[in-house]
């Protein structure tokens, strides 16, 4: 994690280093040197089988060990689109060069390592520069580049980005470490400063769901970057906004006004999902989704020009859609009828109450954006499942508590959403969607019950309960190999699963820091929400170093620790205060001791404020 490198020891003879290059986005590292003396290693080629999204023609470059495979992609998103030339240029020894075009070649063979002598180097470069000559030298240039050379360049801008990012350190529970540092590279690797784009649920390691964008990136790796990097968490907004045609287009051609989000979002920023799947024209919250991703930002980062040119842009056009979607019927109620949740094991289901909530906020976030009669009226007035018998809010109407359930769904009304409904009711929700949700689904959902459970918790005995049966239960059931990476689920879907990370990686920040995106208008000296809890059972130490606030002007520390709690900051004139507890003054880079579990005891936890 230090390093931004995946590093690997076998038997501590031999050491195989691979990175994607921080300053050179195109290159892909990789060296394998021996540790001590001399070893002979065998390497195989692993060429899989042939592409079915790129034309790939070979040229063999005489008197090198590296072949060019070049070409255009063979499937567009729409006929008046270009396709893309993209050019590979891969490790491949002389001698091992196939004769087919287009092939790449299947080889293997014997090569000794010496610890005095460099390391083996064989870098995968990925460009779309057409010049063949072009590309040749600057591949070239890097096999030249001295290997410490490119590991120094590369470090030194690894180095600047985890300083400038905030940090989730854990102790005392070796394999939750490891899975935490490989869960932040996984997102600090997927995305660039320097480029809008956005994430898929594979991340930048895998071609997982074709590299489309999802929910995923809103719900699940956008709330990491929105503390941890704020300029990852805005791009991947700007993504959205330069991609408005192609939701104006969903939405005219589903007859509604507006902009309609793709649920499969790629190069175009038309609906990308394969027609087979029922999704793409019904899971409408993604469009709330991008809202509520918005508003988060404007709440937490307040940045005026930000929010005029890119948050506001969203929300309204999206309220827009939503107006002209909903339903009113004869109980003065306004409905979303035939849509699939976040739980895709249903379709064709009525007023899912995430769905229906997701679009109530979004809807009165753009009516901050520009004042509108009409949008309050709808969300004032959607219509929300609720069973007054069993205290609790189905699912959609008709759910029955013993139906199975993939993913979170309901339990997100609460966090993220925050939606003030009754503790009993949340409570019975988190009951009774624990036994409904499929323990082999989608490994984001159990660090949301973890975080909803300790909301609620009052007691240690609540925290230990939530720690076993929800955070512990989807690393252990999804973390897997030698790198700690993310499986979709147990042993079934994408690796590397980037959405798996930032679910996780969100109960550290939301969860056992505590944090709080709040906002109120007319108490803007109130930055924040905090209410840490401590951790228990085989984890010592949780430290979220600093969180940013105000895009970065502002950075606080929580270290939560067995029967401690100590908070910092990097700013003068902080303070956290509780109506029971008063008023704490927090200290530059010196710890403050705090009460901890103050949840126990309230359940608002602390207010970060500024004089």
């Amino acid at each position: 994690m230090e390093t931004g490198r995946y590093l690997e020891r076998m038997d501590d003879t031999v050491e195989r280093t691979m990175y994607v290059h921080r300053e050179h986005k195109n290159l892909l590292v990789h060296e394998m040197k021996s540790i001590n003396g001399f070893h002979e290693v065998c390497i195989k080629s692993n060429p899989g089988p042939p592409s079915k999204d790129i034309n790939f023609t070979k040229r063999v470059v005489q008197g090198k060990d590296y072949a060019v495979y070049y070409g255009w992609t063979q499937i567009i998103e729409w006929d008046s689109d270009p396709n893309l030339y993209i050019a590979v240029i891969t490790w491949e020894p002389r001698g091992m060069h196939s004769a087919k075009i287009g092939e790449i070649s299947s080889w293997s063979q014997y090569f000794n390592l010496d610890s005095s002598k460099d390391p083996l180097i064989f870098h995968t470069m990925i460009t779309e520069e057409t010049d063949t000559a072009k590309v040749l030298q600057e591949y070239e240039q890097y096999l030249n580049t001295k290997s410490e050379v490119l590991m120094s360049t590369h470090m030194a801008n690894w180095k600047n980005l985890r300083q400038t990012a905030a940090k989730i350190k854990v102790e005392g529970y070796t394999e939750l470490t490891r899975t935490v540092n490989s869960s932040v590279y996984e997102l600090l690797i997927s995305l660039r400063e320097d480029v809008y784009w956005s994430s898929s649920p594979g991340g930048l390691t895998t071609n997982s769901y074709n590299g489309h964008v999802f929910w995923d990136f809103e719900t699940w790796m956008y709330p990491v970057y929105l503390v941890m990097h704020p300029i990852l968490a805005k791009n991947g907004l700007q993504y959205r906004l330069n991609h408005l045609p192609g939701a104006r287009k969903k939405a005219a051609d589903n007859k509604y006004l507006g902009a309609m989000w793709p649920w499969e979002s790629s190069y175009s920023g038309d609906e990308m999902t394969p027609r087979f799947a029922k999704t793409g024209q019904m899971e409408h919250h993604i469009s709330g989704d991008i809202v509520f991703a918005a508003r988060q930002y404007d709440y937490l980062h307040r940045n005026a020009e930000v929010r005029k040119n890119l948050l506001c842009p969203l929300a309204i056009e999206t309220a827009i859609y939503w107006a002209s979607r909903v339903e009113i019927d004869f109980d003065g109620l306004y409905h979303i009828r035939n849509i699939i949740p976040p739980d895709e094991y249903v379709e064709n289901v009525d007023d899912n109450i995430y769905t229906n909530d997701v679009a109530k906020i979004s809807l009165l976030y753009a009516n901050e954006c520009r004042a509108n009669e009409t949008w309050v009226d709808i969300a004032t007035h959607m219509y929300v499942e609720y069973n007054a018998s069993l205290d609790y809010h189905p699912e959609f109407t008709g759910y029955v508590p013993s139906r199975k359930v993939k993913q979170a769904d309901v339990i997100l009304v609460s966090f993220p959403l925050g939606q003030n409904y009754t503790e009993s009711s949340l409570r019975n929700d988190l009951r009774i969607y624990e036994k409904a949700t499929d323990w082999k689904g989608p490994a984001m959902t159990w660090a949301m019950f973890f975080i909803n459970s300790v909301e609620l918790a009052n007691s240690t005995q609540d925290v230990v309960r939530a720690t076993h049966r929800h955070l512990y239960k989807g690393f252990l059931l999804n973390m897997k190999g030698l790198f700690y990476v993310w499986w979709e689920a147990p042993h079934v879907g994408a690796i590397h699963f980037a959405t798996g990370a930032g679910g996780f990686l969100q109960a550290f920040v939301f969860g056992f820091a505590g944090l709080r995106i709040h906002y109120d208008p007319n108490k803007p000296e109130v930055l924040a929400r905090f209410k840490p809890i401590t951790p228990l059972e085989l984890v010592t130490k949780v430290q979220v170093e600093d969180i940013h606030l105000l895009e970065g002007k502002v950075k606080i520390s929580v270290m939560v620790e067995p029967g401690a709690t100590f908070v910092w900051t990097r700013n003068e004139g902080l303070y956290l205060y509780n109506e029971k507890k008063g008023r704490i003054d927090l200290k530059v880079n010196e710890k403050v001791k705090i009460p901890s579990n103050i949840g126990f005891e309230d359940k608002n936890g602390y207010y970060l404020m500024t004089e």
